[in-house]
Order: C-alpha cells, then sequence, then structure tokens
C-alpha cells in the first residue's frame, strides 16, 4: 500500500493542502521569485523552473514550495524478442519512399533520443553523436539494455545495412537514463532523470525533436518542462504503451506529446497498443527489424518501435521546413494520416497511419521547385541533386555544373525521372572547389524555377 502524509500550507491567500507520498526522492518545485538557488541547498534539476530533487523536505521553508511529487521510475515500452528474420514492410505502408525520393532524409536535424544510452553500431556510423548519461552525470552512453540502441535505428539507421532509419542521415543524440546492472536490476530511470535529459537535450544539445518511448504516471512537473521546451520550438513523441487497453501513461498523454501507437505490416491495430485518447497517430510496431548489440540485428514489437518511426519522419518534415512549428507538425500529421478504425479520429488509431508521401504532397504543394541541396551519397561517391516540381512542370531542364578556381570545370545535363514530379542529376565526386546546380520551366523557355 502506497503511504501519504499532509503537508498543510499556511499562505497569506488561502491555506494549501499537499498531499505528498512518503518516497526514497522527491521532485519539488519552489516558488522561483522566493528562493535562490544557493537557498535551497537543495539538488538542482531546472532551477530556471524551479525544480530540484531532494531525499529530505523537511527543512523546506512551507513559504517556498509549490509542489511535491515522488520522484517514480518509468518503464521501457519494449515487447517481444522473435528469433525469424524479416525484411521491412513497414516503410512500404507508411509511404517512406515517397520522402526519401525527394532527398528528405533528416539531415541537418537533430533528433535527441531519451533512452537507455545507444551502442556504436555500424549502421549509426555518421549519425550518432556523443549524448548525455544523465545517471552518473558523464557521456558514457553505453547501452546495457539494448532498448536505446533499437529505437535509435529506427530513426538514423543508415542506407546499406539490414536496417534502414525513417530518417537515415538525421543526428541522433542518446540521453542515457535508465541502466541494469550484471544482475539485472534497474538503474536509475526515475522521472527527475527525464526531465534532466530533456534540460540537457534542448539546452545544451539543441534537439529538434525527442523521442521517449516509456511511461509512467502523471506528473506535474515533468508536463511542465516538456510544455517549456515545446514553446521553444521543440517537438516531442511518445509511445502510448503496451497494456493493451485503456490505460494512460505519461509523457504520452500530455497534450504537447504526441503519442504514437502500434499498427502491424496489414495496418490493423497491435493487440498490445493502449487505447485511450493519447493516441495521436500509428506506424509500425511489430515484428520491427532493429539493430542490436554492437553490429547485430534482432526482431521486437512494441510502441517503443513506433514512437521513434514517427519521430524520424517528423525529422524528415524538418529537413524540409526547419522552420516548421510542433503546431504545425501536428497538424500536418493529422491531415495527412490513413484513417483507420472509425472515421476521424478515434482511441484506438489516433488520427491513422503516418504517411510519408502524403506529408510530403501536403507540404509541396504550392512550391513550383523543392530541393534539398547537393548531396553526398557516401555508398558510390557520387554527388547527387534531386528536385521536385509542381504539377504544370512535366519535363524542366536542369544543369549540375562544377568549379575549381573559378572556373567551369564540369557539366552534366543527363537528368533521370524517379517519378512524375521528381528527378535527379549526378556526378563522380571530384577535388572541386564548388557545385551548382540550376533548374528551368525547360529549355525553350529558359525561365528559372
Amino acid at each position: 500500500m502506497k503511504r501519504f502524509f499532509i503537508l498543510i500550507l499556511f499562505s497569506m491567500a488561502a491555506i494549501i493542502v499537499i498531499q505528498i507520498p512518503v518516497s526514497a526522492k522527491y521532485i519539488v518545485q519552489l516558488d522561483v521569485q522566493l528562493m535562490s538557488a544557493e537557498d535551497t541547498g537543495l539538488e538542482p534539476l531546472v532551477p530556471e523552473l524551479g525544480l530540484y530533487t531532494a531525499e529530505d523536505i523537511s527543512d523546506i521553508d512551507p513559504a517556498m514550495l509549490e509542489s511535491v511529487e515522488e520522484d517514480v521510475r518509468v518503464e521501457l515500452f519494449d515487447s517481444y524478442d522473435y528469433t525469424e528474420t524479416a525484411s521491412q514492410p513497414w516503410h512500404t505502408i507508411t509511404g517512406a519512399k515517397g520522402m526519401w525520393d525527394i532527398g528528405a532524409y533528416g539531415q541537418r536535424v537533430r533528433v535527441g533520443v531519451i533512452d537507455s544510452g545507444c551502442n556504436p553500431h555500424v549502421a549509426l556510423a555518421g549519425s550518432f553523436l556523443e549524448g548525455r548519461n544523465v545517471i552518473d552525470t558523464n557521456n558514457d552512453v553505453t547501452d546495457n539494455i539494448g532498448h536505446g540502441t533499437s529505437v535509435c535505428g529506427v530513426i538514423a539507421a543508415g542506407y546499406g545495412f539490414d536496417v534502414i532509419g525513417a530518417a537515415h542521415k538525421a543526428e541522433v543524440v542518446p540521453f542515457k537514463f535508465i541502466d541494469c546492472d550484471d544482475n539485472g536490476k534497474t538503474i536509475g530511470g526515475y522521472v527527475s532523470q527525464v526531465i534532466a535529459a530533456i534540460n540537457s537535450a534542448v539546452e545544451d544539445y539543441q534537439c529538434d525533436v525527442i523521442n521517449m518511448s516509456f511511461g509512467t504516471v502523471m506528473s506535474q512537473n515533468l508536463k511542465k518542462v516538456i510544455d517549456d521546451a515545446v514553446s521553444k520550438g521543440v517537438t516531442f513523441v511518445a509511445a502510448v504503451g503496451n497494456e493493451g487497453d485503456d490505460t494512460e501513461r505519461y509523457p504520452a498523454s500530455y497534450d504537447n506529446v504526441i503519442g504514437a501507437g502500434s499498427v502491424d505490416n496489414s495496418k490493423q491495430h497491435s493487440y498490445f497498443s493502449n487505447i485511450n485518447d493519447s493516441v495521436f497517430v500509428t506506424a509500425p510496431g511489430e515484428h520491427i527489424k532493429l539493430l542490436s548489440d554492437i553490429n547485430e540485428y534482432k526482431i521486437n514489437s512494441g510502441t517503443s518501435f513506433s514512437s521513434p518511426y514517427v519521430c524520424g519522419v517528423i525529422a524528415d518534415m524538418i529537413s524540409i521546413k526547419p522552420d516548421i512549428t510542433p503546431d504545425e507538425i501536428k497538424s500536418i500529421i493529422s491531415s495527412t494520416a490513413e484513417d483507420l478504425g472509425e472515421a476521424g479520429k478515434d482511441n484506438m488509431f489516433g488520427y491513422g497511419l503516418i504517411r510519408a508521401d502524403k506529408i510530403v504532397d501536403y507540404m509541396l504543394a504550392e512550391e513550383k521547385c523543392y530541393t534539398p541541396g547537393i548531396d553526398l551519397c557516401s555508398e558510390d561517391g557520387f554527388y547527387e541533386m534531386r528536385f521536385r516540381t509542381g504539377d504544370n512542370y512535366e519535363d524542366p531542364a536542369c544543369i549540375f555544373a562544377e568549379y575549381k578556381d573559378g572556373m567551369l570545370k564540369r557539366t552534366s545535363m543527363q537528368k533521370q525521372r524517379i517519378n512524375d514530379h521528381v528527378f535527379m542529376l549526378r556526378l563522380p565526386r571530384e577535388e572541386y572547389d564548388s557545385y551548382k546546380y540550376f533548374v528551368w520551366e525547360s529549355f525553350e523557355s529558359m525561365k528559372p524555377l
């Protein structure tokens, strides 16, 4: 049975009664107008928001105290391991190729992954940035559980491996907040450590989007930190939980978080995926091929892997429009999702299955010409330039040019048609100073797009 004690605060305005759980550790919020950091003697969490941690609150001046919460543990949302191999049909049902065809791979986007850390896997080479261990307050993000490594791979595993991430050129920053010892006993995993990780992801690493494949009970302090980060332009995605019932898990149930549920490769609801109002959108989460340990792979299921898939698509969206806001992201996803189940938003599928191809059409509907810029294709050493034209430009003219010492050295006009509106030019990589590209409506008009 959970035990509580009652703290009564007598303020000038009212008598305030706070029910405080008897716990080994607390998250406390202090009135920032009445205190300073050196006055508290507490462990700082997010001082600018008045958040601290404490093991003993008996010496805190009641006049300074706004709230107290038990620092509870969270739960990672994977499910069962499978031994059979699998291809990657989940990219097909979400139309991921439609996003990749235009060269939107999450490039120049930084994704924070708050989880069990991440191991250096060959499929993450070039995407995996040094992160932060908020348990031991250092940069050792070795993943002894394996969950975080799998989640990072869903987002950013590179092209050419057994797994490809939804945003395979994004930068992933792992924040390790949960661990285990040699006997499997959990280390860390508290709400206060999630809060510390969010604060670091936003303030120290400038992450654009943050994935949280875990859940816990309601925490006003966690909500406060997330709301503050969203106000600064950061988008949050979280797994809705694996109980398969109407249990509400947090952070997915916060209004400012995109809750991700799971479907199988036939677009059917996954039996384990929670069913409630926190489900904003669904993504593949059954029999997903994942990164495992160092340079190995496994098959697993859970909303833990639906969430990073949504996160990866959002990274692709940000690479198309870097100034897109969290509200715009939610609006576009809800407007383009493939409606499943009951018409409109429902508690099983949310707005439906996330569709990367429909998102591209929506975002670029009014654009005469879009290009993500010149990209180095690391697989074969070619530079490539992709561009997408509007409906009225069926056969645009284009030139890809290379320069050295200010002199034109080589050009290419041989475009490849990817689909009705997407084209690509490629040149072998050479030691030139600069590359430029030019796109016109046609050679006849020479009117630049």
